[in-house]
């Protein structure tokens, strides 16, 4: 069995079978070594003609409130029979194309979250990014037939989507790849550039925008300017101490300091590939 982490929640791993992704699931516990199977959501993989057609993004996160672990399972449902659906693009899904399942912990089972529109297109097949209580993608909106890049987000407690608008970073140049993740404690945007084929050796700018206050578009703030050493694949995880840690093209991990300037490569002992992260704290 080849296992993914969806996320960490306060030593708590949420995974799931590579093979049956968003449908074998299970909570993890390493620390004390045991784990729960997760039954089986309600929403089957294999609703439409073809299963490997359907497209599942998966979320996990805590909500203190109520002392509950959950996971938001999200499906986006193909129809080849339904000659008003465009196959060849995830935007105009609708409610009727999209089912939401969501588990808790506490109730050890799943319910379906009735969906009145859902005129978004996610990238990010999971997320562990909570913040004020809500799970964040990062998702393409269709706003009078303009895609419109922004972030989902999903509330724990009254289990509702809702979204986010990004900064205006056209000053900071073009083909961007944006990361959301979370920076001392706010929500948080880094702009990067990936490997250039044609100049795989030349350093890359890059940029941190955070949000001041939450859900206020407004308080989007760049706070950092930053040159890293070339060879960016993605970012993996912000840390407490002013570093941002992801991988690069050699699949090592590098370590990036905000305030020197500076990056140190942690090389591992073997080389793996690097197809899944969590913050882990026991």
């Amino acid at each position: 069995m080849s296992l993914i982490v969806i996320g960490s929640c306060n030593g708590l791993l949420c995974l799931s079978d590579t093979q049956r992704y968003g449908t074998a699931l299970y909570l993890c516990n390493p620390y004390i070594r045991r784990y729960r199977v997760i039954n089986h959501p309600i929403t089957g993989v294999g609703e439409s003609s073809d299963p490997k057609n359907d497209s599942i993004v998966l979320g996990f996160g805590y909500y203190d409130k109520t002392d509950d672990y959950k996971i938001v399972r999200v499906v986006s449902l193909d129809d080849e029979h339904d000659d008003d659906l465009d196959l060849s693009s995830k935007h105009c899904k609708t409610a009727e194309h999209t089912k939401v399942d969501v588990y808790s912990s506490i109730a050890n089972s799943w319910k379906n979250v009735v969906l009145e529109s859902f005129p978004w297109s996610l990238f990010d097949v999971r997320s562990e990014l909570v913040v004020c209580d809500s799970i964040h993608w990062k998702a393409f909106y269709r706003d009078t037939n303009e895609d419109v890049l922004a972030i989902l987000t999903f509330h724990l407690g009254n289990e509702t989507f809702g979204h986010i608008g990004l900064p205006n970073y056209e000053e900071d140049g073009e083909d961007l790849m944006e990361f959301v993740g979370l920076y001392k404690g706010k929500l948080s945007l880094f702009l990067f550039h990936q490997v250039d084929p044609q100049h795989p050796w030349q350093d890359h700018f890059c940029y941190l925008w955070v949000m001041m206050e939450y859900g206020v578009e407004s308080s989007w703030t760049k706070t950092l300017n930053i040159t890293v050493d070339p060879g960016i694949v993605r970012p993996l995880v912000f840390t407490r101490y002013d570093e941002i840690i992801f991988a690069d093209s050699e699949q090592d991990l590098v370590v990036c300091h905000f305030d020197s300037n500076t990056a140190k490569i942690v090389r591992l002992a073997e080389r793996v590939t690097l197809i899944s992260r969590a913050t882990w704290i026991a």
